[in-house]
């Protein structure tokens, strides 16, 4: 069994960004893992469909901010297809445990070791969730390219 909270989980739990909301928010969303309680609140602003700036307020256990911090730190030039294959490729690791992202994901793959422990998968998963939701909302606004 992989050791669940390792240093680089540990090291990412420590580098979630300061903002937690944007006044002129464009898009929000809330979820809350039915697990363990872990919380997430993000705020984006989309130009020609794509994201230009993201912030966020997170109450979870490390691997919820772990998780949490490396979407926060891609969000920024992310459109609706990126983030779809970014999802699938996400699920499919916490299905699997293999993982295989794009260089500007590969920290994703620090969260591998959550295939073993299916309790913990909610709180890794509120990133995404949280991005769906969004994408979804920029649809029915009309923000998309």
């Amino acid at each position: 069994m992989s050791e669940l909270y390792n240093k680089e989980i540990l090291r990412w739990s420590t580098r979630l960004t300061a903002e937690k909301s944007l006044p002129d928010a464009q898009a929000h969303a809330q979820k809350t893992s039915r697990i363990c309680g872990s919380r997430l609140t993000v705020d984006v602003r989309f130009e020609g469909g794509v994201i230009v700036d993201y912030a966020q307020d997170v109450k979870a256990c490390a691997l919820g901010q772990a998780s949490a911090a490396i979407v926060a730190a891609g969000a920024v030039g992310l459109d609706e297809a990126s983030f779809t294959d970014l999802k699938t490729r996400f699920v499919h690791m916490l299905d699997t445990g293999e993982a295989d992202f794009p260089t500007n994901w590969a920290d994703l793959a620090i969260l591998a070791p959550v295939f073993e422990h299916p309790a913990r998968r909610g709180s890794v998963m509120l990133p995404f969730e949280c991005l769906e939701d969004i994408f979804n909302q920029q649809t029915k606004l009309g923000l998309s390219a």
